[in-house]
């Protein structure tokens, strides 16, 4: 990790800074006229096409199955998960969200609330069945703690499990903080490329919503078993691994999920702008 990198301290700071003056709601929503009604049922929504997506890859069955949700926020996400999975475990560095989330999810006894430090998983290796992070790493400024997340994620997965990353690929700068303090840093395919050329494990899909203006990149990786690991490892020096842009298979992601919902007007006066930020996703680093 470089010397210079941001702190979780730094981070917490940064990143979620209006907390102290807004609700923990409008900090994950970014949009204080957004209804509670309205924040749940976008988020049992969101979580719905997320599991949809993990059908697709495949997987143990979710009424069996743990997920680990890391920068879970309030529990928007969380909340429904744990409706489905036998067991639902969420993580965040910020306190004030943690506790914001004990009163969102409710006595949901199959949920933990786990407080980390910005950077890693307080879990043992080979944890969980599934691993999901959306909205967070595209407010990292620094690459190298967010393909960290992308490691520890891979670490406390069981062999066989799935990871599911959300990034956004419009991003201009390694360092991040332009367009707002809350943009993170650039992710680029040859990042992902290092990763699993050097661990062996899966690349099992990308889903993109060609809809949306600010393009995410759905990230589903599966964590090989050791032994299968390291054989691609090595047959990787050889050929490595490459993503190209035939890699990423459309789906609707947000589109669907939040129109009829009279308080988001600032998303779908994003969605009628017609404009769609460009994908730096497939450049080269800077």
């Amino acid at each position: 990790m470089p010397m210079d990198a941001p702190s979780s301290a730094d981070l917490d700071e940064k990143y979620w800074r209006e907390l102290r003056e807004k609700s923990a709601f409008a900090g994950i929503t970014l949009d204080e006229s957004i209804s509670f009604a309205d924040f749940a049922l976008y988020g049992d929504r969101i979580a719905g096409r997320q599991m949809d997506m993990y059908r697709r890859v495949g997987g143990r069955p979710f009424g069996e199955a743990s997920i680990l949700d890391i920068g879970c926020g309030v529990g928007r996400l969380l909340k429904p998960f744990s409706m489905h999975f036998a067991r639902a475990v969420g993580v965040d560095m910020n306190e004030r969200i943690l506790d914001a989330a004990r009163d969102y999810i409710g006595d949901r006894v199959n949920v933990e609330l786990v407080k980390n430090d910005g950077r890693t998983v307080p879990f043992p290796d080979n944890s969980f069945d599934y691993v999901f992070c959306g909205g967070v790493l595209q407010h990292v400024p620094d690459i190298d703690v967010i393909m960290g997340y992308f490691r520890e994620g891979l670490r406390v997965l069981k062999p066989g499990g799935v990871l599911n990353y959300s990034v956004m690929v419009w991003m201009k700068s390694r360092k991040g903080g332009i367009e707002g303090d809350r943009v993170g840093a650039k992710i680029v395919a040859s990042d992902l490329e290092a990763l699993l050329n050097d661990t062996g494990h899966l690349l099992t899909a990308i889903f993109s919503d060609p809809q949306d203006p600010n393009p995410h990149f759905q990230i589903m990786l599966r964590k090989s078993a050791p032994f299968a690991a390291a054989l691609r490892s090595i047959k990787r020096r050889i050929s490595p691994f490459e993503i190209t842009p035939s890699s990423v298979t459309p789906m609707k992601v947000r589109t669907g999920t939040f129109e009829d919902l009279p308080s988001y007007t600032k998303l779908r006066a994003q969605w009628a702008s017609g404009k769609r930020k460009p994908v730096t996703f497939f450049s080269r680093p800077d």
